[in-house]
């Protein structure tokens, strides 16, 4: 099964994509937020292009597993996507995520400010690979 990710922000989205065959997630691109017709515009050329059969969104939740305040705004989000996409969407816990992206870079010698254009698709890719070694995505 093939998988697109997003590690969705207010004014970015960072996208990934994966599958459950080869078990590894690729950074893919970061879409600047516009109205939701765009956001799924382009979400669907992506969904086309690397055919897709589900979408991983990325569930902000706090350290102590609590809702986030971003979190009631993902989900509105990941609603609409999916009724417009009319793919399955599966939430994921995407706590420390964009910590763990800032790393890979460091190690790829970016520093924050060169790495801010790619960023949010290496959490999106974090998200992707946390979820695809879980357990329940066996090929």
């Amino acid at each position: 099964m093939r998988f697109l990710a997003l590690d969705v922000g207010n004014k970015r989205v960072g996208v990934a994509v994966g599958s459950s065959e080869a078990r590894i997630a690729t950074p893919l691109t970061v879409l600047k937020r516009r109205t939701i017709e765009q956001d799924v515009a382009a979400l669907l050329k992506l969904v086309g292009e690397y055919q897709v059969e589900q979408l991983v969104v990325g569930l902000p939740r706090n350290a102590d597993n609590t809702p986030s305040k971003q979190e009631q705004l993902t989900r509105h989000y990941a609603e609409q996507l999916q009724t417009a996409l009319g793919l399955p969407i599966i939430l994921f816990d995407e706590r420390y995520s964009t910590a763990a992206a800032m790393q890979i870079q460091r190690s790829r010698g970016l520093d924050e400010k060169r790495g801010r254009a790619t960023l949010d698709a290496n959490a999106a890719a974090v998200i992707l690979q946390e979820f695809l070694d879980s357990s329940g995505t066996e090929g």
